[in-house]
């Protein structure tokens, strides 16, 4: 089975050396062909707009889209996001792709205000990936599309006194992060 991983640095692994990154443990411990296509500090519009090049030409079984969280650091509506995923996920069904939509974990604001900027409304960030969550998983939900919500998973775990445990910077997971990630996709996709 050939899947591509497109997505932010969720999905290429910000922070960790390779062979950490959930994606590459996939590639190492599963039999799937695996491809990640993950940029750092990509948006919605952005994987748009590589869509075609990435997902469309090499045409693999399964597309793995996650993305939104620099969206919304950068301003932009959870609306905005929605609409362009519901777009890669129609691009997908027009050519015969599968698409599996991943959920982003939450912002840890605190950490993220000492690691990124202090000037970022992080409640306001959580809140439109709430929304965006909510909607998402309802289309997905409607038109029977497998999703992956990394952000409950997260969230059932954590708590103030372990945070940095699972969090590098309050966006990014740490191996232990990652090693959930993997372990949420495998579960989901009954691999």
């Amino acid at each position: 089975m050939k899947i591509i991983f497109i997505g932010d640095s969720l999905t290429f692994g910000y922070g960790l050396e390779k062979k950490y990154r959930w994606i590459e443990m996939l590639k190492s411990n599963t039999n799937l062909e695996v491809t990640n296509k993950g940029v750092n500090g990509d948006t919605t519009t952005g994987i748009l707009s590589r869509f075609y090049e990435d997902i469309i030409i090499p045409k693999p079984d399964y597309a793995f889209i996650m993305a939104g969280t620099n969206d919304f650091l950068l301003g932009r509506s959870s609306f905005d996001v929605y609409d362009n995923i519901k777009m890669l996920i129609k691009d997908c069904a027009y050519n015969d792709i599968i698409p599996v939509i991943g959920i982003q974990p939450f912002v840890i604001g605190s950490m993220a205000m000492i690691y990124w900027s202090s000037y970022l409304d992080y409640s306001l960030v959580n809140s439109l990936i709430y929304t965006y969550k909510e909607s998402i998983i309802d289309y997905c939900t409607k038109s029977s599309i497998r999703y992956i919500d990394f952000g409950a998973s997260f969230r059932n775990i954590i708590n103030l006194e372990n945070k940095e445990e699972y969090f590098i910077d309050g966006i990014h997971p740490t191996k232990v992060g990652h090693e959930l990630m993997y372990n949420m996709f495998l579960e989901i996709m009954e691999l």
